[in-house]
């Protein structure tokens, strides 16, 4: 009877502590829930705060230089650690806190580039946010790399001592697409050089067209749903062709960089007066339906045309037909697909043209997530230029970067995704040539996430990164 006793009575005390435990199990979750929130708001505010300060600034960003010296500035202002190698790079540290004194160090590379500014703001205000805000975790080290028409230069002359052993890697990149990934593509860069002869004008009726206000970013995914104006002209010629309206090419400049889309071209043609007023009707068609596709997605956008005095000279008819059939042969866009999944594995973006004394010059890159497909890229444009004697120039090439397909690093970020947005997250190829081979060629053994991020994502990408970086000391344990 006591013994029977003695067992209820431990059962009901049993009952208690576990009760008690669900309970406190409860709060605890709860409060790490709230604090996750509470964390969340004060990112979200902040990173507004960050993006309209660097938003403000850019009409007086007029060079690399004046962002070195504002990000300098900067961290002067705030009481961080910084330094500026001779190649313009600047380097941001933060300590370790006592708390997290073994928790491996982290790096973040952030690119800086005036030519691509506007599309880099969500990658400078996460990098400023979080070297600032890092919650006092482990040591961080955010690296603000210099590029020029986003050429990587700066991260390509880095030194390699910032990669040490164990070291956790986010790459930092634009990109229409925002994603997460562990494999980014090889690129080829190319230049195309026409001879070209300039002869008097026949016709008399000069006209300059011009579309202008396009967003600045680096090729992605997503290419097929850019307009790219040269080859907008150059569509346009071939329909003026088609419409029996004969044309001269006094001009044609666009692009400011062989890797980044251009944001404008200028075309200017000279046509015979009496067919002024069926390319006038031509011309507002062609407006009236550019604006009906891209006026709500480039706002700030502008196509049109104006009557301009007659040249000197033009290029002569039969260049100006080789230009015509070879820009009318080459590839932009996604290039191409998978059979079995339809994924993009190749894409191709031409970038720049200007006509310099006798040469008419065009810059393009390839990307490609197999290094076969971008061999086999740079053969067929190759090809295509000799069959129209057109010289070729291959000016520069990045390799492809791949990690393995899961690391205790790559899991980690997708748990601190997951416990800071509720979302889980899906990392995805980035068919785009990334800042991330260029690390690995500085440590091959590098645990490296690649993060491309645009406006949409911001928020979640800093959030995951901050949690990262609070998990990080119960990673190392």
């Amino acid at each position: 009877m006591i013994n029977k006793k003695l067992h209820t009575s431990m059962l009901i005390s049993l009952l208690v502590i576990f009760s008690l435990m669900l309970t406190s199990c409860s709060n605890a979750k709860n409060n790490n829930s709230t604090d996750t929130k509470e964390l969340n708001k004060k990112i979200s505010k902040k990173l507004e705060a960050y993006q309209t300060d660097l938003l403000d600034n850019k009409t007086s960003m007029k060079n690399d230089d004046e962002i070195k010296n504002y990000l300098v500035n900067w961290g002067k202002a705030k009481g961080i650690q910084n330094e500026t190698d001779k190649y313009g790079n600047v380097i941001m540290k933060v300590a370790a806190s006592k708390k997290y004194s073994k928790a491996a160090p982290t790096v973040i590379i952030c690119p800086y580039d005036n030519l691509n500014y506007e599309a880099l703001i969500p990658v400078l205000s996460t990098s400023l946010y979080t070297i600032k805000n890092n919650e006092g975790t482990g040591a961080l080290t955010v690296i603000f790399t210099k590029e020029k028409g986003h050429d990587f230069s700066g991260i390509k002359k880095l030194s390699a001592k910032y990669f040490t052993r164990g070291t956790k890697v986010f790459t930092l990149n634009s990109g229409e697409k925002g994603l997460a990934s562990l494999k980014s593509g090889a690129s080829s860069s190319y230049k195309f050089i026409q001879k070209i002869t300039k002869v008097s004008p026949q016709n008399s009726q000069t006209y300059e067209i011009k579309i202008k206000g396009i967003p600045v970013n680096q090729p992605d995914q997503l290419i097929n749903e850019r307009t790219n104006p040269i080859t907008k002209f150059e569509n346009l010629l071939v329909s003026l062709k088609n419409k029996g309206i004969n044309y001269e090419i006094a001009d044609f400049k666009s692009g400011i960089s062989p890797n980044l889309y251009s944001p404008a071209a200028t075309l200017t043609i000279i046509i015979d007066e009496n067919k002024n007023e069926t390319f006038t009707e031509k011309m507002k068609n062609e407006i009236a339906k550019w604006k009906e596709e891209f006026s709500d997605k480039y706002p700030n956008a502008k196509y049109s045309f104006k009557k301009v005095q007659l040249p000197q000279s033009v290029i002569s008819s039969q260049d100006t037909n080789k230009f015509v059939n070879f820009m009318y042969t080459t590839l932009n866009g996604v290039y191409e697909k998978d059979e079995k999944t339809g994924n993009i594995v190749s894409i191709s973006n031409i970038s720049q043209i200007n006509i310099t004394n006798n040469r008419l010059i065009l810059t393009a890159i390839s990307h490609a997530l197999d290094s076969n497909k971008l061999k086999k890229i740079d053969t067929d444009i190759k090809t295509l230029c000799n069959l129209s004697d057109i010289e070729f120039i291959k000016t520069d090439a990045i390799p492809l970067w791949y990690s393995k397909s899961e690391t205790s690093f790559s899991k980690d970020f997708a748990k601190a995704y997951k416990d800071s947005t509720g979302k889980n997250l899906k990392y995805s190829d980035s068919i785009s040539a990334t800042n991330a081979s260029f690390v690995q060629q500085k440590n091959r053994k590098a645990e490296i996430v690649n993060l491309a991020i645009n406006k949409d994502i911001t928020t979640e990408c800093t959030e995951a990164i901050i949690k990262f970086l609070v998990n990080s000391n119960k990673e190392s344990k």
